[in-house]
């Protein structure tokens, strides 16, 4: 999102996930803990309960509150992780949350490999027994999403899985499956139609709606695999303090419903986080970040679940990257999170995306929310050409579903 008057940019980062500890049920959350709970997508209100229950072991300040929100934190739970630290009068001050090192310090790292390799199995078995131990509750699925359920919550429950940590050699070749899945994933979602509905919304002091963006559009696919959007619903934009840029619809189509295939995996440093349950599935979860920002292109940074049985991403959590700033003013976009749906069986498509942040202008904040509903998946194969997509009054016929097997 662009400020409407052209000023220079604060950059957000999203806080890393480093030295993660196993707790028990009954010892104070570190600052580590509540990164991870944010980056594992837990809903604030459970968060909130944790820390009322067990307290932290460390003690607020400015700079942790901005990685913390950063990361995803709410005003609430800003709030109540303050009053916990007033309570732990003795607890000990923690620092700041440090960001995942940039792709410049690459080479560095690898000087340090041998010894921080000596120690991943540990560093991976205490991601996964956190990520377990302090949230119980599914992180796949929204109360809120309606449309967004995973066709397996609705299977009965299976048996418990092992979730032990891959191997570095497994994890590597998971790597490369999961990447071509995603390829054919892609080539697949080029067969369908579909529905797009995007929403951002403005927020004043009081988190009442102040202005309105939105658009809709039907999807489709030349025989080249050139996407086609055609305008559906485009009532006037209210918006006051922001606009949607050419950026922000670019983020819409390509970074939000995140794919990360063959083709963009040399692009990407991938790092393995951990083997969690999510809902009625198990998946490996990654730290995805670009290894190089290139000028006028846009990536992922954040993390993905990748299901442990189709290889295939369920759910991405992150934002795009990077924000701009020059003469002309400033771009910042959300974090976002955005789950998957198994159509006809096969494939995880996109189906909803929510963000609901708070953008941090040079002129002051500014709260937005935003929803991207995916809807009506319909294979569509033909040998007609699509040679335009002017917006018409005259909707399009529908196209008749092929069963997945033909």
């Amino acid at each position: 999102m662009a400020k409407k008057v052209a000023l220079g940019i604060m950059a957000v980062l999203v806080a890393g996930l480093f030295a993660l500890i196993a707790l028990a049920a009954d010892q104070p959350l570190s600052a580590d803990d509540i990164t991870l709970l944010l980056l594992g997508g837990s809903p604030t209100q459970k968060i909130v309960t944790l820390v009322e229950q067990r307290g932290i072991s460390f003690k607020m300040n400015p700079d942790l509150a901005k990685k913390f929100h950063d990361a995803g934190a709410s005003d609430e739970l800003i709030e109540t992780l303050t009053k916990a630290a007033l309570k732990s009068k003795d607890a000990p001050s923690a620092p700041a949350v440090s960001p995942p090192a940039p792709a410049s310090s690459q080479q560095t790292s690898s000087a340090n490999a041998p010894a921080a390799s000596s120690n991943a199995a540990e560093v991976n078995r205490k991601v996964a027994e956190t990520l377990r131990t302090l949230e119980d509750k599914p992180v796949l699925q929204p109360t809120h999403a309606v449309n967004a359920v995973s066709s397996a919550t609705s299977a009965k429950p299976a048996p418990e899985k092992d979730l032990t940590d891959p191997d570095p050699i497994q994890i590597q070749r998971i790597n490369r499956e999961f990447a071509a899945k995603e390829k054919l994933f892609k080539e697949a979602r080029n067969n369908y139609t579909y529905h797009q509905i995007n929403k951002v919304q403005e927020l004043g002091p009081d988190n009442e709606v102040v202005g309105v963006f939105e658009q809709e559009w039907d999807i489709l696919f030349e025989d080249s695999g050139k996407r086609i959007e055609r305008v559906t619903y485009a009532p006037t934009d209210t918006l006051k303090r922001i606009m949607v840029t050419q950026e922000d619809l670019s983020s819409m189509r390509t970074i939000q419903p995140f794919v990360l295939t063959t083709d963009e995996l040399p692009e990407y440093e991938i790092k393995y986080l951990g083997h969690v349950k999510v809902d009625q599935i198990t998946a490996y979860v990654f730290s995805i970040r670009p290894k190089e920002i290139v000028k006028g292109h846009q990536y992922f940074q954040g993390v993905v679940w990748v299901d442990d049985q189709d290889l295939q991403i369920v759910k991405s959590q992150g934002k795009t990257v990077p924000e701009l700033k020059n003469k002309k003013g400033e771009n910042l976009f959300p974090r976002f999170t955005t789950w998957r749906e198994q159509i006809d069986g096969k494939y995880w498509f996109p189906t909803f995306t929510m963000a609901d942040d708070t953008l941090y202008f040079s002129t002051g904040p500014v709260h937005i929310k935003q929803v991207i509903r995916y809807t009506d998946y319909k294979q569509f194969k033909s040998k007609v050409r699509i040679v335009s997509a002017t917006p018409t009054d005259r909707p399009n016929a529908p196209a008749m579903p092929v069963p997945p097997n033909q």
